[in-house]
């Protein structure tokens, strides 16, 4: 399962409770940072040194994704961009490996109509000093 499925389902059982202005605010820009795409319609992401940019199709049991990746800088293609195919079951989720531990997350809605995708960032471990 993915980071983001894990997310979604984790946050599916935190009981509701009055969130500070910082939590909303939190939520809020990763909420918008989520983008949903139907079949054929581009995307394009920049993740880190990387950008993705793609187009799903709805298979007989999930989403047929075509990404196409390459490190970038100054909008100048740094290496030959890669082709990648992924199969995503309807309900599942993939993610395409960045740099620094970061990922571009891309879940396959139930009925195979819609993706979602977002950028993963590497999870921070807080300091239990203080």
């Amino acid at each position: 399962m993915s980071r983001f499925a894990l997310v979604l389902a984790a946050a599916a059982l935190v009981p509701i409770t009055a969130a500070s202005g910082e939590d909303h605010a939190t939520h809020a820009r990763y909420s918008a940072s989520v983008a949903s795409y139907k079949p054929l319609q581009g995307f394009s992401h920049v993740v880190g040194s990387r950008h993705f940019v793609g187009y799903f199709v709805s298979a007989k049991n999930g989403c047929a994704v075509t990404v196409i990746n390459a490190t970038v800088a100054d909008d100048h293609v740094l290496e030959t961009p890669r082709r990648q195919k992924l199969d995503i079951p309807a309900g599942g989720g993939a993610e395409v490996k960045a740099d620094h531990g970061r990922a571009l997350a891309i879940d396959c809605a139930a009925d195979a109509h819609e993706i979602s995708v977002v950028a993963v960032e590497p999870r921070v471990a807080e300091s239990t000093s203080r």
